[in-house]
């Protein structure tokens, strides 16, 4: 015993043990590395480093920042509560109050609604879910049951508010606890400067999500989908016109629902508040491995800093709602295997939520086996038969979240994956190839660190700096604080972070794909840097700098992970602000407006350009790997009339060119099928010219020279020799196979010898089966002069057989020289 205590005190009196001294020695030789790197910087080069670049960002982070204290002082509330009382007022001078509320209302719809289903289901007071979790489960619900309801024509603003409504309604409890705790909250006292630097970078993000979006991925798929479902009320998981279009998409769903009630603003605030979401998840991460309240807000704030996260926040990108998802699932987990006894509520949880996980990304594969493994370690946990059974059931609930959009693909391409992974599931509707993305390499090197911090641009699309400095010279000396008996909970955080990268960059080598793990590694940092048993004040002073400076150095690089992330004053301000910023910087959104002004009956239309269709009413045909078999007809087009096919056949009536799109020839070609409409350099709406539409007939003896074709119900003998004698009840039919979505034109030529009346011009659709659709009709008025009537028609979705009818409108005679039905 006395041996012991000396021990002790010897290591108190020099804490200059081994650790600390590997400790030391990583963070110097990470400080040396961070030189030498910034050292072979071509600085002038990158762009997002520039002052001119840099400056609206650092006026919105002063003045939020200087706007929170004075207000916190003034008011004396918590300075978190001042931020939110910040981005109220910013969002009433940019006119998105509305918005904001609507996403307010979400996450407190989602709170209740979580909170109600993890209760009810444990049946035990001491098991309430933590506010967040229970979020975060309500998400995950809302989002299932949208990505359910995309199937059918149900979406609607009012149906989406009638869901929000319900569980508030219900659950009112629920919600007078929450504003409690949020009062209660706000009238405690905030003396740590962190939070005023975690406020200040929160309101950056913020004010970035308020910008219109102009993020590639996100015109191209993620906005692109809400949007089509606010306009058409369904979603079609068509992968004949969208390759991606039963990929997972718990996040898109999600995105929907503030589309739904808030347009556009309302998608890209809901990604923000999953942003934040996710940097209060390493709080409650850091706190649970045993760091400190300090340590915690540390850790958001290297999160808030780092630049990936702002290239999420700024765009639609799914990793947001996906790692909000994964990690709250991952700590629910942790929590469930704790020694101090099992929750019902944190079991139910994990699956529920990295089931959502699952179905927002495929790629949550690569985050499953290191959860596994500690699962497998903590055995004691689970073996008895209470246990066993709870977790057994908690599998089957992550296989029912998860496996939805795995299952409507399956039904659909019968590949669960399409269209990845072809070789193995062999769907018909995509080559028989493995789907990849050869950009990016693979594997995980002993220099990837260095290589992702000061090369980034191999690993993103970005600057160098985009993967944040904190990897360089915390994450190693992190480790080793952590690597010693009695730090299980944070070498388990380590463990599953650590195995996700490695295991995603075997198959590609992308750092949005690891965002999860970014955000564990986050937490580990914090939580070693802030351990209770770093007793040496030197070493915690020298760590605590160490984090300083890389906080500072991730706020320099911040927009180099993205070229979308722009602060401007005008787009804010007003609408007509926002229209000219979209006419200079993204002309194609302009044009979308355009067409959808103009193509009144939802017509397809063609995009000759990059795959920017967000805010299209009408399904859009690229020639790219979204839409193979129009590519291929698009490329193969050699004269004017291939190309004119291309387009009608593929049901392309009004098409956007971009003047850089593909070669001379094939634009030259497209300009010579199509008579301009408007243009917004360097985009041009243009139409189909009318002597290239409805040029194909479609039906068998459209003039009456014989019954061929026609069907005559028995009995019927009105045949004349200049056409057919047709009245309401006796009438001639024609069956053709059409294509869903695409257009024809239905005419005829009738006369009305004996006396004037009514002819009726009409199309019933059919599908596969047989089975009535719809139908299309239009009544003229016959007359006694020989006229030629037509209609314009698309064929319904699921459509494959339209019925040409020849028929009058009452018992009176009329006489039709020519019936036709042309695509």
């Amino acid at each position: 015993m006395n041996e012991q205590i000396a021990v002790s005190h010897f290591s108190d009196r020099c804490p200059m043990t081994f650790r600390w001294t590997a400790v030391l020695v990583l963070l110097l030789a990470g400080i040396v590395a961070t030189v030498t790197g910034l050292q072979q910087l071509s600085w002038h080069s990158i762009a997002a480093l520039r002052w001119d670049a840099l400056r609206p960002y650092a006026v919105v982070l002063a003045g939020g920042m200087l706007f929170v204290e004075v207000g916190s002082r003034w008011l004396s509330i918590h300075r978190i509560a001042v931020g939110a009382i910040a981005a109220a007022a910013i969002a009433l001078a940019t006119g998105t109050a509305g918005a904001s509320l609507v996403v307010a209302w979400i996450a407190l719809s989602s709170y209740v609604l979580g909170s109600t289903v993890l209760t009810v289901w444990t049946k035990h007071p001491d098991n309430k879910p933590s506010a967040l979790i229970a979020m975060l489960v309500g998400a995950v619900i809302y989002g299932s049951l949208i990505g359910l309801a995309a199937h059918r024509p149900v979406n609607y603003p009012g149906v989406y508010a009638f869901a929000l409504a319900l569980p508030v309604a219900l659950g009112w409890r629920h919600v007078c606890a929450a504003l409690m705790s949020m009062r209660t909250f706000a009238r405690s006292k905030s003396t740590s400067w962190l939070d005023l630097l975690i406020v200040g970078v929160a309101l950056l993000h913020f004010v970035v999500g308020l910008m219109p979006e102009t993020g590639h991925d996100a015109l191209a798929s993620h906005l692109f989908i809400p949007a089509h479902l606010a306009a058409r009320h369904a979603w079609g998981f068509d992968v004949s016109l969208y390759a991606w279009a039963v990929m997972p998409m718990m996040g898109d769903w999600l995105f929907s629902l503030g589309y739904m009630l808030a347009g556009e603003e309302g998608a890209r605030l809901v990604n923000v508040g999953f942003v934040l979401a996710t940097c209060f998840l390493v709080r409650e991460l850091v706190l649970w491995a045993g760091g400190s309240r300090a340590g915690a807000k540390w850790g958001a704030l290297l999160l808030l800093t780092t630049p990936l996260t702002l290239l999420e926040s700024s765009s639609l990108y799914i990793e947001s709602v996906w790692a909000a998802f994964a990690v709250a699932g991952s700590l629910s987990l942790f929590r469930a295997l704790q020694r101090d006894g099992q929750r019902a509520a944190d079991i139910r949880s994990a699956a529920i939520l990295l089931g959502g996980a699952l179905a927002a990304k495929a790629i949550t594969l690569a985050i499953l086996p290191g959860l596994l493994i500690v699962f497998l370690l903590r055995f004691r946990a689970w073996t008895s038969k209470a246990s066993a059974g709870r977790f057994a059931r908690a599998l089957g609930l992550f296989a029912m979240v998860g496996c939805i959009p795995y299952f409507a693909a399956w039904v659909i391409t019968r590949n669960p994956l399409f269209p990845y992974f072809n070789e193995i599931f062999r769907s018909k509707l995509w080559p028989l190839s493995n789907f990849q993305d050869s950009r990016w390499t693979k594997g995980f090197k002993w220099d990837t660190l260095y290589q992702a911090t000061f090369h980034t641009e191999t690993f993103l699309e970005s600057w160098p700096g985009a993967s944040g400095f904190q990897w360089l010279l915390l994450l190693l000396p992190a480790v080793v604080l952590v690597a010693r008996k009695g730090k299980q909970r944070a070498l388990a955080i380590l463990f599953v972070g650590a195995a996700s990268a490695v295991i995603t960059f075997q198959s590609i080598a992308y750092l949005r794909y690891i965002f999860p793990a970014f955000v564990l590694m986050v937490a580990l940092i914090a939580a070693a840097f802030s351990q209770s048993e770093i007793a040496w004040p030197t070493g915690r002073r020298v760590l605590w700098i160490a984090g300083a400076f890389v906080v500072l150095l991730n706020l320099l690089f911040l927009k180099s992970g993205t070229h979308y992330a722009d602060i401007l004053a005008q787009p804010l301000l007003s609408q007509t602000g926002r229209e000219a910023f979209l006419r200079e910087r993204l002309p194609i959104r302009s044009a979308v407006d355009v067409v959808n002004k103009l193509n009144l009956d939802d017509s397809r239309v063609a995009v000759f350009s990059s795959p920017l269709g967000a805010g299209l009413h009408a399904d859009a045909l690229y020639p790219s790997w979204y839409n193979p078999n129009f590519e291929r007809a698009v490329t193969a087009a050699d004269s004017a009339d291939s190309m004119a096919k291309a387009l009608v056949l593929a049901g392309g009536d009004y098409l956007i060119l971009d003047s850089s799109w593909g070669t001379s020839a094939q634009r030259k070609l497209i300009e010579e099928v199509s008579d301009p409409v408007t243009a917004f350099s360097p985009i041009a709406v243009r139409r189909v010219k009318d002597q290239y539409r409805f040029a194909q007939e479609l039906l068998r003896n459209p003039e009456f020279a014989t019954d061929d074709g026609w069907y005559l119900p028995p009995g019927m003998s009105s045949r004349r020799a200049d056409g057919i004698s047709v009245n309401v009840t006796a009438v001639a039919t024609q069956q053709v196979p059409v294509v869903a979505g695409r257009r024809y034109k239905n005419s005829a030529r009738s006369v009305c010898e004996t006396q004037p009346t009514q002819g009726r011009l009409q199309v019933n659709w059919m599908d596969a089966k047989g089975r009535f659709i719809g139908t299309n009709i239009q009544v003229f008025e016959c007359v006694a002069q020989a006229t030629t009537y037509s209609m314009e028609v698309r064929a319904p979705r699921k459509a494959a057989t339209a019925v040409i009818y020849a028929s009058g409108q009452t018992d009176i005679p009329v006489t039709f020289s020519e019936v036709s039905f042309k695509q």
